[in-house]
């Protein structure tokens, strides 16, 4: 680095360390060296950048103005850095993806899968939960969701401009039984139909929530009649195929049942909206190689997939 960036990343060091010893530690060089490029730097300005004490250092007003000019050249030089390194990066190294069970299961799975096969050197870990995860803690590389992009730190609400959110495709939830069920208990023709059916989901959808339905131009909700709550969506297909009731569940983990005939989609005219899904990860100007081709690859994946179909 020349003499007067040199001098900036010094000024704030020193301003983030509040300290000439703790910036010296921290850039590897002697207290001393550290102090004169501080004079050295406010003497070629002509403007004191640092109250000194001894005890403490303070900023000045003008120190405060400059020190947000010298971190963004330290942030600059940071991330030149990595692009380069970037560059000359290898496919190794560990990535973390975060995916709802069912997705994950049916979408994302065989994904990652073929990925590893064209990367073998690449590490993954994919954590299924329905949670969602801070993709700013470090823990998670990347994250698929449905529904709107949200802050968990907000409780859940609000969408979160720290993450890039890359829409992927549009998925479907739907109802459906077994030909067994409606032949001994009858089809119903109208979500207000289902009071009079045994209907399988989890319990925050089907007693306090309620399955969205489109009636008369506008998304109204009906709670239904349960006799058995699950938290699962693999779960709430084992138990619709098992003639038990009518469940509600997304489109993309039915494609086989409903091809076979082993499930009957039903309310196709009052079916809701599609709903987005999501490939989020926290926002960086360098994303490392292997995020990056993964992002890509998955982007890929889903060009030509509008919708998840439901056949």
């Amino acid at each position: 680095m020349n003499e007067p960036l040199e001098k900036m990343a010094i000024f704030a060091a020193i301003a983030e360390h509040g300290s000439f010893t703790g910036a010296a530690q921290a850039l590897g060089r002697s207290k001393s060296h550290v102090s004169a490029s501080l004079s050295r730097l406010e003497e070629e300005l002509g403007l004191q950048l640092m109250h000194r004490t001894t005890r403490s250092l303070s900023l000045t007003e003008a120190g405060k103005v400059y020190l947000k000019h010298c971190q963004e050249l330290v942030r600059s030089a940071a991330e030149g850095r990595q692009a380069i390194r970037s560059l000359q990066e290898e496919m190794v190294g560990h990535i973390s993806i975060s995916a709802s069970p069912s997705f994950g299961e049916t979408h994302v799975y065989p994904l990652l899968s073929a990925f590893k096969e064209l990367y073998p050197q690449v590490t993954i870990n994919l954590d299924q939960s329905d949670g969602l995860v801070d993709l700013k803690s470090g823990d998670f590389d990347l994250a698929f969701r449905g529904g709107r992009v949200v802050n968990p730190d907000r409780g859940g609400h609000g969408l979160d401009p720290d993450l890039v959110a890359i829409p992927l495709v549009k998925g479907h939830m739907i109802v459906v039984a077994t030909p067994d069920y409606l032949a001994a208990e009858g089809t119903p023709h109208h979500p207000d139909d289902l009071r009079h059916h045994n209907c399988i989901g989890t319990d925050f959808e089907v007693n306090n929530l309620g399955w969205p339905f489109l009636i008369d131009g506008e998304i109204k909700r009906r709670t239904v009649p349960c006799d058995f709550t699950v938290q699962r969506n693999s779960l709430i297909k084992i138990r619709t195929l098992q003639s038990h009731g009518i469940g509600w569940m997304p489109s993309y983990i039915l494609d086989r049942e409903l091809r076979a005939g082993e499930l009957v989609l039903l309310l196709t005219d009052y079916q809701s909206p599609p709903f987005d899904i999501y490939l989020t990860y926290a926002y960086q100007k360098v994303l490392p190689l292997r995020q990056r081709r993964l992002v890509d690859f998955i982007k890929a994946h889903f060009a030509d997939m509008d919708t998840i179909e439901i056949r």
